[in-house]
Order: C-alpha cells, then structure tokens, then sequence
C-alpha cells in the first residue's frame, strides 16, 4: 500500500496533541509546526483531566496535555528518523492486533470507530465491528473456551528505557546496552539502537523526565504502546499462542483446559518488558463465546422516511435494555446512527427525542459528549428551553463536585455554542471556583469573564497550558510563566 507518510505525520502532530475526546474548538494550529526547537526544554508538568473509561459507569481514565515546546521537540525527532512510519509498519506486521493506526487512505483510526459506527445517506449499515467478530471466529476455530487477560495499567507502566526493544527485541537490545555502557563508540552498536535510545530521551521530557509511563491522549503514545505490544505479539507467538489483541486487551482461544499455564507463559512473557496483567479483569468465556446483536439488522428496517413517537420509545428501550444487560455501547451506537441520518429521517416528535437525549445525558457518562454534540450540531430543531438549561447547569455543578472534568467541558461547550450562557451567569462563578484549567480557558476565550473575574482566574492559573494562553493574550502573567520554567522538577 502506497502512503504518503510526510502528510501522516503532519496529521498525525496536528491530531494526535490534544485528545480526541474534547471539544473541537481544542485544536492546534499548523503554524505551530514551523517552530524549530531547541534540543533541549524544560521540565514543565503535563496538564491532565479526567474522563469516562466508558466501558463502566464508575471507571475514570486520567489524559494528558504535554508541554507544547516537549510535544514539538519530540515530534520533530520522530519526524527527521523515521520513527513513525517504522513503527506504525512494525505494528501492521501483527497478525493479532484489532486496533491499528491507520484505516483506509491513510486516516487515522478513531475511538468512536470501535463501535463500527459507519452509514451512508442510503441507510445502509456496515460495521467493522462485525467484520472483526467474524475474523476472531475464524482464528478461533475449534477453541473450547477464550481467556480474556487484561495488561494493568499499560500507559503508566511502560518502561521508558523499553524503547528500542520494539525493533531489536528484548535479547538484542540487552547486547546492545552492555556494548554501549562500556564503549558508546562502538562499532558493533547497532544504529537503531541509538535511535530509539534517543527516542526514549526525547518522550520522557514530556512527562518530567519520568522512566516510567508515557502519557495517555496523545497519539505518538498510542502509536509507541501499540508498536510494543507488537513486539510481545512476535515473543507469544513463539509460543504457539493462539489469541487477538485490542490495545492491551487479550482475548487467548483454550483448545484444552490449560489457562493456568497460558496466563504464566504470558505473565512471564509480560514481566520480561516490565508489564503485569490485572488478575481482576482475568475471565473464561464458555463456548459459544461471541454472542452478537446484529444492531444494524434490528435498526435498517425501521428507518424510511420517519420514525413516530411509538417507534422511538421502542427503539431507545431496546438498546436501553442492552446496554442494561452488559452490551457496551449500545446507546452510543444508537445515537451515532440516529445523528448520521438526521437528514433522511424525520423524527416525528422532536421534543420527545431531545427527551432521550437529555436523559441519556445524565444517565450515560459514556454517551454524554455524544449528546452535546448532537444537540450543538442540531440546535434549532432541538432548541434548549430554560428549564433544559438549568438542569445543564446543575449537571454542571454536579460534575465540579465529583471531579469529572470531560463532562463539564462538554456540558460548558454545549451552553456556548447554543448560546446558552451569558455574561454574568452563576454556573461561571461556579466553574471558575474549582480546578479544570481547561474549562477557565473556554470562558476566557469565548469571552464571558467580566473584569473581577479576570482577576481571578490570573490568580487561579497554574498550568503550562493556561499561563501560556493568558501570556498570549497580553494579560500580565510574565513572573507566573517564568516561575514554571525556573521550578526544578526531580526525576523518578
């Protein structure tokens, strides 16, 4: 396959800064490229916020925003080496891995494209998600059971100094280190080696210099965590393993009752790259292991021309249900289906509908940025009344109190963009009196501080990320932005 690696990269930066679960209004500018760096830069802690895991209703993930001088330093390394097309073609030369880089024509996969959501204005359904099932079916074939194994903690535990196993391998790569401790001039040092010596440097200034860990949200650490595991693909298959992999979700197929011996061949196979799998996530599955609710099936008869109010209720408790019974992702399919068809289909009643999504909004953290985006993205036929907009609100209030700091951007965003907050209204006051720097910016950019509270969030300010946002719009910060940079931060 022909790939134009020089636009994927460029993407790949563009893309791959801040997460993809924000809004879309945090975004980076390509201008931001055509800054060389320095081969060296501080020391600046990364910012972080808080999300759904969305694959339970409690679970929290932690993502990170890395200093942008740190993020441009290591891009334009991984850049001038090569580094990500040979890690993204090593990653491709697993045969167990469901969860690439790339798509077709070189996009870059995204995570809503796990849940095979893909129609076209025809009402016709496809999904890679049944495509994939039916694979694991076929590499599967004659197993008796499946054991699911789950890595603990992947991102954070990953083992900096690990880098250039993923090319050379564990064994080489310990040959590699002795001849570089004693002669790093020497001849016999495999080229590859320095290089990704190099590239473990140059991502550990984006988390302090830490030796453990690369920070989840940003591409660059999806695409090394994946070129990794590849590498731990080839040591299983060794021995004769049979499994798929997403991410660092195992799915191993037993032809006879040895899970014991295949969770410490793999526990040691693990150990070996500084990984341990999470007992607790440690589950047989009995034949027939792969039970599939066709939801494209059950949806593409219902949708002509519109669906009544009768029909609504029907479908939202069917998929309710599913996602009740351990289905995940059901309701988020649902409405990714509902949104790519809002031009075909006439929902009857409208009001009904925004109902749902109100609903869903408080019910299904999950689904929640789905829904603001459907609402943003549909604002005049499901416009906000005031009443919606105070139970917004109070979403809001709750989700400061429990830290939940994705949802309140969203739920902040959903607000602005239907012009649904104005200056002077008290959910700001409450917004700014808690931490989520993110949130802080959103008002300062959509103007909605008055002067006091200007006043304030110049105090409140801490991160790389807001002190800098504030420097840019001339607001007199210089000894606060410089404090970050003189700080001295200690190694791990």
């Amino acid at each position: 396959m022909s790939r134009d690696y020089s636009q994927i990269q460029k993407e790949i930066a563009l893309t791959g800064f801040f997460s993809e679960y924000l809004p879309p209004c945090f975004s980076l500018d390509s201008e931001v490229l055509t800054h060389e760096q320095g081969n060296k830069c501080d020391l600046i802690p990364p910012y972080s916020f808080s999300m759904s895991r969305f694959n339970g209703n409690d679970a929290r993930r932690t993502i990170f925003i890395p200093e942008i001088g740190a993020y441009l330093s290591a891009y334009e390394y991984m850049k001038r080496e090569d580094i990500i097309q040979e890690l993204i073609e090593f990653s491709e030369s697993s045969t167990h891995s469901f969860s690439p880089i790339l798509g077709n024509e070189n996009t870059i996969i995204k995570h809503e494209q796990i849940y095979g959501f893909r129609s076209d204005k025809n009402i016709t359904f496809h999904s890679e998600y049944i495509k994939n099932i039916g694979k694991k079916i076929i590499q599967s074939s004659g197993a008796k059971k499946i054991l699911k194994l789950d890595i603990s903690n992947c991102f954070s535990s990953l083992y900096m100094h690990m880098m250039p196993t993923i090319i050379l391998g564990i064994e080489k790569t310990q040959e590699q280190y002795e001849l570089y401790k004693k002669d790093r001039n020497n001849t016999l040092i495999d080229p590859r080696y320095k290089r990704y010596k190099k590239l473990d440097e140059v991502i550990r200034k984006q988390n302090l210099n830490r030796t453990n860990g690369i920070l989840p949200g940003i591409l660059s650490s999806r695409i090394i965590a994946e070129a990794l595991l590849t590498r731990i693909d080839k040591e299983l298959d060794k021995l004769e393993i049979n499994f798929a992999r997403y991410v660092d979700d195992y799915e191993v197929f037993l032809y006879d009752d040895t899970e014991k011996k295949v969770i410490s061949d793999i526990s040691k196979v693990l150990k070996k790259y500084g990984f341990s799998l999470n007992f607790e996530k440690t589950e047989i599955i009995d034949f027939p292991y792969y039970i599939v609710e066709n939801f494209n099936k059950i949806l593409e008869n219902r949708f002509e021309n519109s669906i009544s109010s009768e029909e609504l209720i029907e479908i939202f408790t069917f998929f309710s249900n599913m996602e009740k019974n351990g289905v995940k992702g059901s309701i988020r399919f649902l409405l990714k289906t509902l949104e790519q068809n809002a031009k075909e289909i006439k929902i009857e009643d409208p009001s009904l509908y925004k109902a749902y999504l109100i609903s869903v909004m408080s019910n299904d953290e999950r689904s929640l940025t789905k829904v603001c985006s459907i609402l943003i993205e549909n604002c005049e036929l499901y416009p906000l009344l005031e009443s919606d907009k105070a139970f917004i609100c109070k979403l809001i209030n709750n989700h400061l109190v429990s830290g939940h700091d994705l949802e309140v951007l969203w739920l902040l965003y959903l607000l602005i963009k239907t012009k649904n907050i104005a200056l002077g209204d008290p959910i700001i006051t409450s917004i700014l009196n808690e931490e989520n720097e993110l949130a802080h910016l959103l008002i300062l950019t959509f103007n909605l501080l008055d002067d006091y509270q200007k006043t304030i969030i110049k105090q409140k300010s801490n991160s790389w990320i807001a002190l800098y946002e504030l420097f840019a719009n001339d607001w007199t910060i210089v000894n606060k932005v410089d404090t970050i940079y003189k700080e001295k931060v200690p190694s791990t």
